[in-house]
């Protein structure tokens, strides 16, 4: 470096300057004033280092040193402050964002003096903008979902009830309520009453062994505890609640109640995000604080809180780093820190029981209860997926390796069940949101008035349905000893909708199916039993069901003997105060159906061409069922192996008597009849790739079925104005003269509808979702692959979509979310899909898994 000059000697008043540079390094002149000096100003000619110069090219050192607030490369800028300079000015409180004249602040980047200050739907925490992680955060009128404090259009429901402590009774809410003690307010003591569990949960008669009290305390903005005069009794007991109202003044919906229990073991109640890598926990009782000590939920490594919870879902979570009790009241909460980022999908978290030596432990005595009384569901934080190209919502959702899955719509939400020993389901949101955790109390019938009677000796409140190997004659198998579920179902029934549920008794004899009308955290199921249109010796499980004209109607597959399948018309639900249902019939063996009189009907199925073992033609199956049980312009539609048939009146009745009232409508077409349905032995445990029609869909006025033969699959279109006549053909419905086949292989066999794929063996998905028909195989080979239409009435490969919106009929077209959903090992078969609509949009839920020892994965489309 070459030095420059160093000048002394120019003395203004008592101020000696002293500038020094260097020449060619590119080095601005520094200035020093000698102590005492006063500053120089814009006007004497000088640089004087610390004056604010306010002209375009002037040095400076620092923003402070510049009118406009903008030093750039040593030079102060000319333009005026702005939103776009890159500097925090004026009253901005983030970098060109904030405050009175610049646009809100984005999510976790800049500082913010409240809510206003950030970008829409984030909020202001701990002076940083933020997403959302709960509807607290949210001012009045919003809630947080997906991380966005957006509109509350969702009226508040009772989430669930505990007892904190011997003389506390909690309620929490699904959302922030209105807490005062208005009329409206969950303050008020007259908005809460409490009872004995019974069989009314829409009326409520108090219980002398429960007294309420009139203290009433916010725990948090969802959550009031209820202070009692002494301990309740033991038992079982539900709150209801009436006249409270939202933040946003919304009522309160069903559920409207909450069942609880005085005593039982510690337990795991609900899992709530709180943010991209935190999930809080709350259990039925205060839990030993910790941390790390024996049986504390808290942990503060890695190490100890890996032998305490774990975490599982569609993403992995990483480790468990931190588990922090919190303090009195809320002193049975536990907010756990994890190492990874949570997606929109579906977690489980376990809290450890003991198996392995390591049970949390609540304050007072008494370790975490087992499964499923250990583990709770939660959404996590981000946008839920909305394509299957985003990966599964769910993977293995209940945390137990549950290989299958049903998913049903039932009053405004969705039920996914069971776990794999028939305890839980859980419920969300039709758009997959807000997961609740759900436990079932099967009613057991102690009376012979019909047919039967429950041969379970164990008591008469069941918490399963009992699952395959359950120990006969105690609380792990069904009240009837059922081994297994066949059949989750919803539907209106007389008007009223109900959960339906049936077991599975391998060895024969099955006699029950169960009902609720519940939808609360417990579902109570009543009985109904069937043995007096149903011979129950040769009965092992439902192969179908369906709802039509305030009807359900159950398959029953059967082996052997000649009335074989078995098809069931439930003409009535049990009533409101009743446990279950003698249902009366028209006889095991056939008899005329008289609604007047009956309550179950046998439809003697096993008569109908086709259909039946005794049919004209006869179905020649060892081992016949009822694949599905449709509906099309008001009649019955269904099917097996055998053929089609459907119903010529709304509410037909059994066909010994009334055959008029049942027509044969097998396809007559020659690609039908070139190939041979599949047939299958199997009697419990029915999966889609089991049946010889896998599912029967109406799209755009047109009926859509799937048939599955021993050379592959084939799509069936109706076309009622084909056939026309003579009656029983209709202009209206389907007759066998209607059937057209849909999207023929280009190459290889052109009877089969397999998109030019081989190794598409089954087609196992059927589904409308939105404007679109979506068709879906199973591929043991590829993966599952899945193809949908918008077209009006599709019939070729061309009229569908692949991967990328690409035409079906093109070469190397791969189908949506591409094969296997990029894990073609894991996902070879699809499970019973479910679609359902939010709003204006459609969801499609399909249960996806690779077979035996793959547990379930749960995929969503959004259309």
């Amino acid at each position: 470096m070459r030095l420059g000059r160093l000048l002394v000697g120019v003395w203004v008043g008592v101020v000696a300057l002293v500038q020094v540079g260097c020449v060619g390094c590119g080095d601005l002149p520094v200035t020093y004033s000698l102590p005492s000096t006063p500053a120089g100003t814009c006007a004497d000619g000088r640089s004087s280092g610390d004056e604010p110069c306010g002209t375009g090219g002037d040095a400076c050192r620092s923003d402070a040193d510049c009118p406009g607030g903008v030093c750039r490369g040593g030079v102060c800028q000319t333009a005026s402050p702005s939103c776009s300079d890159g500097v925090r000015n004026r009253d901005e409180t983030g970098v060109d964002c904030g405050g009175s004249s610049c646009p809100a602040c984005s999510g976790g980047q800049q500082a913010c003096g409240s809510d206003a200050d950030c970008e829409s739907g984030d909020v202001c925490i701990g002076g940083v903008c933020s997403p959302c992680t709960e509807s607290a955060q949210c001012t009045d009128g919003l809630e947080c979902r997906e991380g966005s404090c957006v509109k509350d259009d969702a009226a508040p429901r009772v989430r669930m009830a505990f007892l904190p402590g011997s003389t506390v009774l909690r309620v929490r809410f699904s959302e922030p309520m209105l807490r005062d003690d208005s009329a409206s307010g969950i303050l008020n003591p007259d908005n809460y009453c409490v009872e004995l569990t019974d069989e009314t949960p829409e009326v409520c008669t108090p219980s002398d062994a429960f007294w309420m009290g009139s203290v009433l305390t916010v725990v948090d903005p969802s959550t009031v505890d209820i202070q009692l005069p002494f301990a309740p009794g033991g038992g079982r007991y539900t709150v209801h609640v009436s006249n409270v109202v939202d933040r946003a003044n919304h009522v309160l919906d069903s559920p409207r109640h909450a069942d609880f229990e005085v005593g039982g073991p510690l337990r795991l109640l609900e899992a709530i995000s709180q943010g991209r890598n935190q999930v809080l926990l709350t259990f039925s009782r205060p839990v030993v604080p910790g941390p790390d000590a024996a049986g504390s939920a808290g942990c503060t490594s890695p190490a100890t809180c890996g032998s305490r919870y774990r975490l599982s879902g569609p993403t992995s979570l990483g480790a468990v780093l931190s588990a922090e009790v919190r303090s009195a009241p809320r002193d049975n909460e536990v907010l756990l820190t994890h190492a990874s980022v949570q997606r929109g999908g579906q977690y489980t978290v376990l809290a450890s029981n003991g198996v392995d030596g390591n049970a949390l432990v609540a304050a007072e005595g008494g370790r975490l209860g087992a499964l499923p009384l250990d583990r709770a569901t939660f959404t996590g934080f981000g946008p839920p997926m909305s394509g299957f190209q985003d990966g599964p919502v769910q993977v293995d959702p209940f945390a137990d390796g549950v290989t299958s899955l049903s998913v049903v719509s039932y009053r405004e939400r969705l039920y996914l069940g069971t776990n794999t020993n028939g305890t839980r389901a859980v419920g969300v949101h039709l758009n997959g949101l807000r997961p609740d955790d759900l436990a079932f109390r099967f009613r057991k019938d102690t009376q012979r008035i019909a047919g039967s009677r429950s041969s379970n000796t164990a008591g008469s409140l069941f918490p399963s349905i009992g699952f395959a190997g359950c120990q006969g004659n105690t609380f792990q198998c069904g009240p009837d000893n059922e081994d297994g579920r066949a059949l989750f179902a919803a539907g209106l029934l007389g008007g009223t909708e109900w959960l339906m549920m049936g077991g599975t008794r391998s060895g024969g004899g099955l006699d029950y199916v169960y009902m609720s009308r519940d939808d609360d955290a417990t579902l109570d199921m009543k009985y109904v039993d069937l043995g007096q249109a149903l011979d129950g010796t040769l009965a092992r499980s439902f192969s179908a069901a369906g709802f039509l004209g305030g009807r359900a109607y159950l398959g029953v597959p059967m082996s052997g003997g000649m009335r074989r399948p078995e098809l069931l018309a439930l003409l009535r639900a049990p009533s409101a105060d009743a446990e279950g249902l003698e249902a009366r019939g028209n006889g095991a063996n056939g008899g005329a159906c008289k609604p007047s009189v009956h309550d179950v009907c046998n439809l003697s199925a096993h008569r109908m061409p086709g259909i039946g073992a005794s049919g004209s033609p006869a179905n020649p199956a060892h081992t016949v069922g009822i694949d599905f049980v449709g509906e099309f312009n008001g009649r019955l539609y269904l099917g097996n192996n055998g053929g089609l048939v459907r119903a010529t009146v709304t509410q037909p009745l059994d066909y010994e008597s009334s055959p008029s009232h049942w027509v044969s409508i097998t396809p007559s077409a020659p690609e039908y009849r070139a190939k041979e349905s599949i047939t299958t032995d199997k009697t419990a445990d029915l999966e889609p790739s089991d049946r010889a029609w896998s599912r029967m869909v109406v799209f755009k006025g047109h009926v859509y079925l799937g048939r599955n033969t021993i050379s592959g699959p084939q799509l069936w279109r109706c076309d009622p104005g084909l056939v026309s006549g003579p009656a029983p053909a209709t202009a209206e419905d389907c007759d066998a003269g209607d059937w057209v086949l849909v999207a023929a292989n280009g190459k290889g066999e052109a009877r089969l509808s397999q998109f030019d794929n081989p190794n598409n063996t089954r087609l196992t998905l059927l589904a409308v979702n939105g404007d679109h028909l979506y068709v879906g195989f199973d591929n043991a080979v590829d993966g599952v692959e899945v193809y949908r239409s918008a077209v009006d009435v599709p019939a070729s490969r061309s009229d569908f979509m692949g991967q990328g919106g690409c035409s079906a009929a093109a070469p190397g077209c791969a189908g949506l979310g591409g094969q296997g959903f990029g894990q073609p090992s894991l996902h070879t078969r699809f499970g019973d899909a479910t679609s359902v609509t939010s709003g204006d949009d459609g969801f499609l839920y399909v249960p996806v898994s690779g077979g035996p020892g793959t547990p379930v994965r749960l995929y969503r489309q959004r259309d």
